[in-house]
């Protein structure tokens, strides 16, 4: 009697365990559930000068929660043979890549409207690579084909082969000093080196993280990260063989115009670091500015006697006297203005036609 009890109290013990675990496919949809939080997870963004420390070189393109947000909605809702051969091809190489350094990763991510993957040494956002337009599922559908983005123009391919270029750079001892930009006047771009094998052609598919918002600039301060973070070699001050402002400036259209005082600094900043991280030459034809974005280039004329300069600007200022511009004193020579300290001029604001 006890014995029989016993069982049947045993045998609904057993089986109102089993009624209360959850199905294969609720275990399921669960598994589903946390792969989508894990995944979203890697898409907050990062602080400044850091990526997110769970988005390292070897995950897969974070899963986009809105049409055109990180990753082609079009591409995952039907996936045809190239698109999973390229994601095949893009996921293996960053694998194989994650095995062999944490120098470097990559971190895809959406730029206006535009793919974009920004590649980082050792935490810090080096250049960004800019890609097709994002395309909405909507849009794919209404063109009848599928969406698919071939190898040489996904920003992250790209970005992945430069990180594997600069690994290979570091664990051979490169000397991060032989690191260059110069002015390339057959491709039209400012391409930087390591040593004598060109990496990458700066221009407006890859930029600066932080842009200015001009090639020269953008190309200048990369080169200069990539030489402090991968040997802490001097910064260099100039771009080998750059176009002068002189010579831009002629083809160049007036933006706005505006009358005002300017001054002039030099010696006692000559060597130091600009507001924009350039380091500062008093002879050079670059000029400070309270809000123009660095970069810029302006055309001054002092109206005292009509002698004009085109200068660059990549410092902050001046902040005092009422004044709209500060020249440095190499640009403060081309027009007289070194004698008299403080001048009338106008300031035009040019940009390309």
């Amino acid at each position: 009697m006890n014995q029989r009890l016993f069982r049947s109290l045993t045998a609904a013990v057993v089986v109102s365990a089993v009624s209360a675990l959850p199905s294969h496919a609720q275990q399921t949809d669960r598994l589903e559930e946390l792969f989508r939080l894990s995944a979203n997870a890697s898409d907050v963004s990062p602080e400044e000068g850091s990526p997110p420390q769970t988005a390292h070189l070897p995950q897969a393109e974070p899963v986009a929660e809105e049409p055109g947000a990180g990753v082609n909605e079009a591409l995952l809702d039907a996936p045809g043979p190239e698109a999973t051969q390229h994601e095949a091809n893009q996921d293996s190489a960053r694998q194989d890549f994650s095995r062999r350094s944490d120098l470097v990763r990559v971190i895809t991510h959406p730029l206006d409207d535009r793919q974009a993957a920004t590649l980082y040494v050792q935490n810090i956002p080096v250049l960004t690579f800019i890609g097709p337009e994002l395309s909405t599922l909507n849009d794919t559908k209404a063109e009848g084909e599928a969406a698919t983005v071939s190898l040489e123009s996904d920003p992250a391919v790209q970005a992945t082969a430069i990180a594997a270029t600069l690994d290979q750079f570091h664990q051979t001892a490169g000397d991060a000093a032989a690191i260059s930009v110069r002015w390339d006047a057959d491709q039209e771009a400012y391409v930087i080196a390591l040593a004598d094998q060109d990496l990458v052609a700066v221009g407006e598919s890859i930029i600066l993280p932080d842009t200015t918002n001009n090639a020269a600039v953008d190309a200048l301060q990369a080169t200069n990260r990539l030489r402090r973070l991968l040997g802490g070699a001097e910064p260099l001050a100039a771009v080998e063989g750059q176009p002068d402002a002189q010579t831009l400036a002629a083809n160049w259209d007036v933006v706005s115009v505006v009358t005002g005082r300017a001054s002039w600094y030099g010696p006692g900043f000559h060597g130091r670091r600009t507001a924009s991280g350039e380091v500062f030459n008093q002879n050079a034809l670059t000029a400070a500015h309270r809000t123009l974005p660095f970069g810029t280039v302006v055309r001054v004329t002092n109206l005292n006697n009509n002698r004009q300069v085109v200068v660059r600007i990549n410092d902050r200022g001046p902040f005092s006297g009422g004044r709209i511009l500060d020249l440095s004193a190499g640009a403060a020579r081309e027009i007289g203005l070194d004698r008299a300290g403080v001048g009338p001029i106008r300031l035009e604001v040019l940009s390309t036609p």
